[in-house]
């Protein structure tokens, strides 16, 4: 059987990882680049966050129960009383499937609802989510006439700090460099749960 994909909070105490019911049949990730300058003086700035969008299944009708209570789990992310009574700040999740993780806040949902029982109990919705990554933007330094971007890690599940030396390095050996670099306190550690989706900077 195949996994379903998670959409686990990071930061609400009681509330779990959120299974999907069906997994998507496909998902985007955009990326936006920003230039100062124009023409032949165009310069690389920053890269803006991405934004992920995934389209999400839903269907209760064998069971006839209202699939609202299964969107619900979903939709709830975006009521500002679920992260806490004296706060406003939205959930971070993290949407994992497979080798996938993204690491963000959910800016919106649009469900649409298509098939309902004799009473108008919706049984059938597909749920369009978007999420909003919650790293700051990767401000680049703008260095004339050289190349100014540095490698970027995004933090996934098995990954180590040896690991990603030795693919982005070319040398396990220099794990500390990336740690003192991204101020990684326990390297033995990491990555735990709340590391997954962040982008770590590989030094030169």
């Amino acid at each position: 059987m195949a996994k379903k994909a998670q959409i686990i909070p990071l930061d609400l105490a009681g509330v779990g990882p959120i299974s999907v019911m069906f997994n998507p049949n496909e998902y985007t990730v955009s990326f936006e680049g920003k230039y100062t300058g124009e023409n032949d003086k165009k310069q690389f700035q920053r890269s803006e966050t991405p934004e992920f969008k995934v389209s999400l299944f839903y269907d209760t009708y064998e069971k006839r129960k209202d699939v609202r209570r299964e969107t619900g789990k979903l939709t709830s992310l975006l009521d500002p009383k679920v992260s806490g009574k004296n706060t406003k700040k939205p959930p971070v999740c993290l949407f994992i499937w497979g080798g996938f993780t993204y690491r963000g806040v959910l800016s919106r949902i649009e469900q649409k609802f298509t098939m309902f029982m004799e009473d108008g109990t919706p049984v059938r919705s597909q749920m369009d989510v978007t999420f909003m990554s919650d790293e700051p933007e990767k401000k680049v330094q703008i260095a004339e006439g050289r190349e100014a971007c540095r490698k970027l890690w995004i933090v996934k599940s098995g990954d180590r700090l040896d690991l990603i030396a030795n693919e982005a390095l070319k040398d396990p050996m220099k794990w500390r460099i990336i740690a003192e670099a991204n101020k990684i306190l326990n390297p033995f550690g990491f990555p735990v749960k709340n590391d997954f989706g962040r982008t770590l900077v590989i030094p030169d």
